[in-house]
């Protein structure tokens, strides 16, 4: 941290010296840190915190505390700090302490009373202690399976349903119910096109192979099913005792699905241990590592990858494929794939696994896999030799790297997680599916009848006058004749001879009928289905009624080029147009430098090729017609070039603002390649701002092109109009068609229908498995409706050991015009059982807060970061995101999406591109204005210090003592390189003997502490996690990235601790539950939410040890970052949920466009119900966990 001197006129002089008179050191009554933070009552201090010491505050460092917030948060901190530092909050005498109040008053002793004691003197051994009692059994076989040798590959396997076991003892193959080892590998497979159902499975353990077949591999009379039942499923059995088991598997989360015994209701000691996941922990690639390395693999360069490149140092370093080569993380890496893995971590193991036996299970049927049975058991067997050699590999690697039992635990517990579910699902999918249909059917509809509409220019070659149009294939061409001749079968009557004859020569003629009436864009659209009677005696519009009585008549969608045409979509007044090379932009009339270069069909149209004629005229016209200077469109002769194209100018003036650069960039490009006959100096419109002028590749007669803007860039192209990037300029008009009306509409029911699109795929697979005719052995009572869904977590799923699942790790929240959105409500709880759970507040930006705090003094809200973060209320818009909106001029969501990426360590780039998409009338220029505003306020400036040495920390003492001469310190242990020279001064040294290396810190910003922070254990020779000491993937440890991925480690750093914190958090909610007899299992985590399934009895409980888990894990970090106390606002969740369902929000109906009528009417579900601590103590028997 800075000295006072740095920024001495960083706040007004006057109210710093007047807190600095009256600032006090310390608060003897505990309720506020000496800086005004609200802390947790001191009886739980001494519960959390044993036998440590209250952290002493230096003077100096404590006013720098108070200049630089005020320095940074200005007026939104100095009242706050007036009134807390000055008034009765650290009086502590009589009279004043009832006023210096707590909001926890009311509960502290009932929380102190009976809080569950810790395991150990400290919440570190607390933490280690609970983790190694669920843990230590699960380490110990997963280390003496890893020590096997691995035995050779069964070579002949017993064709017969369920578990056959073959022992290493040379004994004959016997049938068993299931494996009865306590560790095994495991491997299923699944035919795709004989359903959901495993096919066959191979098991190793330290004993035995074992193959398992589903019975349905010996029906030669099954029929294709989606649904699974239970005893579809593969066997592990539950025995008496319920010991530790544990199964191992590359990706693991797959094979878990089809294990019968994990959809029971009440869970069990069965674990499942992933290969893939201790790889990506081990040595993953992060996401622009990956893009990096599939390209070096391949030897070639994609968009993908030039765009992966800025996160290196230098891009110019690696701007060939041989600079690939000289990337030393590229070989201690590799793709996730088992084939992959295997091959890069056992290059020696003489085992060859065949994907190509692996096609049989993806397009075979059940007599393929019976056909092909002992290659295919053999095939699979050798894919768990290779997990068994991976994993043998990897298992000393994973603990050296992550020796926190916690973690171990916690990984474990992710994996077992749990959706249960009832025959509502079924409704669901059938109401999202219909309500999709007909939003599509009526988009269809209004498609199609302007396509009938649009026919009607076939008369009198009216379509070469359309400026949208003129380009599309208006052949009606004819047949050419052919003799066709119909021999009688043997089989035929006379009578029924002549009726086939009539009717296949009636078809004929109808087809060319239909050829001479419409034009070929439209007969591309028609189905082969489509036929009509007598096309040659009713005109061909009265015809189109039967068509549109056919909603599969046509195929023609919002998606297809030819709808924006038939829409007439324009641009500010400017037809649009699709290229190739650039996707779709407009038209701008006014051009004739390069009229000369086309041969003129009639004044007005200009031939671009052989039967394509350009309207140039009418182009004109449309634009003259929409911006009101006539009042129809003008068809006559055209004047003179020059007359008209300054007459268009001086109405085409309106355009989207771009950055002078890359206008000025794509202005030199076209005059270096344009044509020079015919063409004036500068070919571009005068007073028209856009992407453009495009002249190179599109050269039409009379017009510039210009692109449509992307959100992204400039030099990005827009290839659907209607796309999520372009609704703000639907929304304002910039983007219309000739019925403004009819985009929009189209617009809305694509943004209906986009979220069930893009996850219909997802959803409607899902493997839901009814209990509901095995109720003894699932433990259920006979009239409960259950089914379940097993989510396919991979438990450490990308570098910063996030758990990632395609579906339901990723739901959103239902949006009231989102088709299906409602997804999350249709995860119900069973009869009796109820749903807890809570969302962690500001988890990651507390982390990063509580990181900054460390760094420096050691007081929660010593940097400004934090200080807001903690003091902060979001009723008030006080809190770091509402001061965030009103800065930017933004939503407060939009602003909390701009301060998460920038902590993640994205770039002022970032900013620049959201900006930009959330303000899309302010020009580029603005945006990047705003944009370095926001950063210079938060991430501070740059600055190169270079670290002092113990004789350079002595030199400047001697000049302090001895020549009163202050050297500026940076976080105490940094300085200038200009101040160097003063340290010399002082003794005989030499440089290197008073400073090192050299680094950048940050300095002037309200995170600069935080970033300082962040980027110090990013850079560290081996980056590991302030709490649990996790270490990063060896992909990106400094010593083979050098200074590149900094955004990818400094993110690995906030991501990888809010892993340590969720794994926290699901260790101590196993011990209390374990402990207290609560009888609750986890379901799932989705983002920052944890949700527990548990019994009603049992609600409030598992409530209240949520609630007490929060207190624990908040306090163990700030344990392990030095602080030993912690601010009571973040002690517990604001609030509890218990409900029916996994909804967000308990009093959200989950009204959407598929279920217009909410859950409470449709689903007959209630709303749920929150709780503050406050509550939940209250509920709890005044807070006992016991009965």
């Amino acid at each position: 941290m800075m000295t006072c001197r740095l920024l001495k006129h960083a706040c007004r002089d006057g109210m710093f010296a007047f807190l600095k008179r009256n600032l006090k050191y310390s608060c003897q009554c505990n309720s506020r840190n000496p800086l005004g933070i609200d802390m947790i009552p001191d009886k739980w201090n001494h519960i959390l915190f044993p036998n440590s010491s209250e952290t002493s505050v230096d003077k100096e460092q404590l006013e720098n505390c108070v200049r630089r917030i005020l320095s940074t948060l200005g007026s939104s901190a100095e009242s706050d700090l007036k009134a807390n530092l000055l008034g009765k909050s650290n009086d502590c005498t009589e009279e004043n302490i009832s006023d210096n109040t707590s909001r926890f008053d009311s509960i502290a002793d009932a929380v102190a009373e009976k809080f569950p004691s810790l395991e150990g003197s400290n919440l570190d051994e607390h933490f280690k202690i609970i983790a190694q009692r669920y843990g230590d059994t699960y380490k110990k076989l997963l280390d003496k399976f890893s020590k096997f040798p691995l035995p050779p590959i069964n070579q002949s396997w017993i064709f017969q349903p369920g578990w056959t076991k073959y022992s290493f003892q040379g004994e004959h193959p016997i049938a068993v119910d299931y494996p009865d080892d306590d560790a095994l590998i495991l491997d299923v497979e699944v035919c795709v096109n004989a359903g959901k159902h495993p096919t066959i499975a191979v098991a190793l353990s330290d004993t035995a192979w074992y193959s398992w077949c589903s019975k349905r591999l010996f029906n030669l009379r099954y029929h294709y099913t989606d649904k699974v039942d239970l005893d579809d499923l593969i066997p592990l059995g539950r025995k008496a005792d319920d010991p530790e088991r544990i199964i191992i598997g590359h990706n693991v989360g797959f094979d878990r699905t089809f294990v019968k015994e994990e959809y029971f209701l009440k869970s069990s000691r069965l674990r499942f241990w992933d290969t893939m996941s201790m790889h990506i922990a081990v040595c993953g690639l992060a996401g622009d590592q990956r893009v990096l390395f599939m390209a070096a693999r391949k030897g070639n360069r994609t968009k993908a990858s030039e765009e992966a490149l800025e996160h290196t140092e230098n891009s110019t370093k690696a701007s060939n494929v041989l600079g690939f080569q000289n990337w030393k993380w590229l070989d201690v890496t590799s793709t996730n794939s088992l084939l992959e893995v295997h091959r890069f971590h056992c290059p020696n193991s003489e085992l060859f696994v065949d994907k190509e036996l692996r096609d049989l299970f993806l397009v075979g049927t059940m007599g393929d896999i019976r056909e092909h049975f002992q290659s295919l058991m053999t095939y699979c067997a050798t894919d768990v030799a290779a997990t068994f050699e991976v994993f043998s590999i990897l298992m000393d690697q994973f603990w050296q790297r992550f020796p926190h039992p916690v973690t171990f635990v916690g990984m474990l517990e992710m994996g077992t997680s749990y959706l249960p579910t009832n025959a509502k699902w079924q409704h669901y999918m059938t109401a999202s599916d219909k309500t999709q249909r007909t939003f599509q059917n009526q988009v269809g509809a209004l498609l199609q009848e302007k396509a009938h509409q649009a026919c009607n220019l076939l008369y009198n070659d009216r379509y070469k006058d359309d400026p949208w149009l003129w380009n599309e294939n208006w052949d009606v061409g004819k047949e050419p004749k052919r003799i066709t001749t119909f021999k009688r079968k043997t089989t035929e009557t006379v009578s029924e001879y002549a009726k086939r004859v009539w009717d296949e020569s009636m078809k004929k003629q109808n087809r060319k009928s239909m050829n001479r009436r419409l034009p070929a864009w439209y007969r591309n659209l028609l189905q082969n289905n489509v036929q009509l009677e007598r096309w040659d005696e009713v005109d061909v519009f009265n015809a189109f009624p039967e068509i549109s009585n056919n909603e599969n008549a046509i195929n023609l969608s919002a998606q297809m080029r030819l709808a924006f045409k038939l829409l007439r979509v324009h641009w500010n007044g400017y037809p649009l147009y699709f290229s190739d090379a650039y996707g779709w932009g407009y038209l701008v009339p006014g051009r004739t430098s390069n009229l000369s270069q086309f041969e003129e069909e009639q004044p007005g149209r200009y031939i671009v090729e052989e039967n394509v004629v350009f309207p140039y005229k009418s182009v004109e016209a449309f634009v003259m017609l929409r911006r009101g200077k006539i009042d129809q469109p003008v068809y006559g002769v055209v004047t003179d070039g020059r007359e008209v194209e300054l007459r268009a100018m001086q109405w085409l003036d309106k355009g989207i603002h771009i950055d002078s650069t890359v206008q000025q960039y794509f202005f030199q490009r076209n005059q270096l390649t344009s044509k020079p006959e015919g063409t004036f100096a500068a070919d571009r419109p005068e007073n028209v701002n856009g992407i453009g002028p495009l002249n190179e590749r599109v050269n039409l007669p009379g017009v510039w092109f210009y692109k449509l803007p992307h959100k992204d860039s400039p030099m990005s192209s827009v290839f659907n109009p209607l796309g999520k990037c372009m609704i703000p300029y639907i929304q304002n008009g910039d983007l219309q068609s000739d019925d403004p009306d009819n985009l929009r509409l189209i617009t809305a029911f694509n943004s209906m229908c986009s979220y069930w699109k893009n996850n219909r795929d997802r959803i409607v697979p899902q493997m839901v498995v009814s209990l509901t005719c095995f109720q003894d052995a699932c433990e259920i009572a006979p009239d409960d409706e259950i089914s379940v869904i097993l989510p396919r977590v991979v438990c450490v799923g990308t570098v910063t050991r996030r758990s990632v699942e395609p579906t339901w790790m990723t739901v959103s929240n239902p949006e009231p015009d989102r088709i299906g959105s409602e997804l999350r409500g249709l995860i119900i709880a069973p009869n009796g059982y109820r749903f807890v759970g809570a969302d962690v507040d500001s988890q990651e930006l507390w982390i990063a807060a509580l990181f900054s705090d460390s760094y420096g003094v050691k007081i929660h809200g010593s940097t400004p970061i934090s200080w807001i973060l903690l003091k902060g209320d979001k009723s008030k818009g006080t809190d770091q995101h509402s001061l965030t909106a009103k800065e930017m001029g933004v939503s407060r969501s939009q602003a909390k999406i701009l301060n998460y990426g920038r902590i993640y360590g994205a770039g002022r780039p970032f900013a620049t591109r959201l900006l930009k998409t959330f303000l899309p009338t302010l020009s580029d220029e603005d945006v990047k204005k705003m944009a370095r505003k926001l950063y210079r306020k938060t991430k501070g400036s740059a600055v190169y210090l270079r670290e002092l040495t113990e004789k350079g920390r002595t030199a400047v003492k001697l000049l302090k003592k001895e020549h009163n001469v202050d050297i500026m310190l940076y976080d105490g242990d940094f300085i200038k390189e200009s101040d160097i020279g003063e340290l010399l001064s002082v003794g005989n040294f030499e440089e290197d003997d008073v400073v090192s290396s050299k680094v950048r810190l940050w300095a002037g910003g309200s995170e600069s502490d935080l970033f300082n922070a962040l980027e110090k254990i990013a850079r560290s020779p081996q980056p590991r996690t302030p709490i649990l000491g996790c270490r990063i993937s060896r992909a990106l440890e400094p010593e083979v990235v050098n200074e590149d991925f900094l955004t990818s480690r400094i993110n690995w750093v906030v991501q990888s601790s809010a892993v340590d914190y969720l794994h926290l958090m699901l260790v101590c909610m196993k011990w209390l539950c374990d402990t207290f007899g609560i009888e609750a299992r986890f379901t799932i985590s989705i983002h920052d939410e944890v949700r527990y399934l548990t019994k009603e009895d049992d609600m409030y409980r598992t409530a209240l040890a949520l609630q007490y888990t929060n207190l624990l894990t908040r306090a163990f970090f700030s344990f392990k970052t030095g602080l030993k106390s912690l601010p009571s606002s973040v002690a517990f969740f604001s609030k509890i949920d218990i409900d029916h369902v996994l909804r967000k929000e308990v009093d959200v109906d989950c009204i959407t466009p598929s279920n217009p009528f909410g859950l409470t009417a449709c689903y007959n579900i209630p709303f749920g119900e929150s709780y503050s601590i406050e509550d939940i103590i209250e509920k709890a028997a005044h807070g006992f966990l016991k009965h």
